[in-house]
């Protein structure tokens, strides 16, 4: 067993070595586990775990506020990774049952998302492709990262409502390294509904809209609502759609994916 300090509990979580066998609650750590080459060590996930393909075909056990805790007591994994946010009080929870969770902080930024690749690493003793896969996305970062930040950008997601991001987000540290400038950047909330009238005020130059899942239909849905709060002047804008859980996502695939495309729409 070794002792792995969890930033979140303030607190040390002992971990068995080798891990053998892992549950991940957290998409973010699925993908991780995943590319630093441990993927064969996770035996489920939550229902949103589909990174990479293989992980897709895994048993999914649970979501943001439940798991099947018959699944874990007849399997007993050494580690349940979950994270943060929305799974607080399921954490609490498995930890009260005297399971081994270790609970992922939210990524508050990029340089987040590039340390918690190395916790990751960390809880699964794979401290070698931990620093190498660390430092290739730093790369990434580096290479798509802009000297301005001209662009205005407006971002709104689909959480049964309209969503956007403010500045303690990953999506607004990585629109300014991509080259714009979150127009929500200047707001203390991570995630809110925008008032209507400030997006107005604020006049971006580029909006991104991310949907549950990207359809002809989600097109057209998030015209209509645009029409409704007087937001129809975004039409005219420069308006960009995501495949969806795409700039949500907070695992190693956002900087790949994620951070290179933001950068192509704001130079385009």
């Amino acid at each position: 067993m070794v002792k792995v300090y969890s930033e979140v509990l303030d607190d040390y979580v002992e971990v068995p070595r080798p891990v053998r066998k892992v549950v991940s609650l957290d998409p973010a750590s699925t993908e991780t586990i995943f590319m630093l080459g441990h993927g064969d060590k996770v035996i489920a996930t939550d229902a949103f775990s589909y990174r990479p393909e293989e992980a897709r075909r895994l048993p999914k056990i649970g979501s943001y506020t439940h798991v099947k805790e018959e699944f874990l007591e007849e399997n007993k994994p050494d580690v349940i990774f979950t994270t943060m946010g929305a799974q607080k009080e399921l954490t609490k929870v498995l930890i009260k049952k005297g399971y081994t969770v270790y609970p992922m902080p939210v990524a508050t930024s990029v340089g987040k998302i590039l340390d918690n690749v190395i916790v990751v690493g960390e809880v699964m003793g794979e401290y070698e492709k931990a620093r190498e896969l660390y430092q290739s996305l730093l790369l990434k970062v580096l290479k798509n990262l802009s000297t301005s930040a001209n662009v205005k950008v407006y971002v709104e997601f689909d959480l049964g409502g309209p969503i956007t991001p403010g500045f303690p987000t990953h999506v607004s540290d990585a629109i300014r390294i991509a080259g714009g400038r979150n127009v929500f950047d200047d707001r203390h909330e991570a995630y809110f509904e925008p008032d209507p009238k400030e997006v107005l005020r604020k006049n971006p130059d580029v909006v991104v809209y991310e949907p549950k899942r990207l359809t002809e239909y989600e097109k057209e849905r998030f015209a209509k609502s645009l029409r409704s709060r007087g937001l129809d002047f975004l039409l005219n804008k420069r308006v960009f759609f995501t495949k969806g859980d795409f700039l949500a996502h907070q695992g190693p695939s956002f900087i790949l994916e994620a951070i290179p495309w933001l950068r192509s729409i704001f130079s385009s």
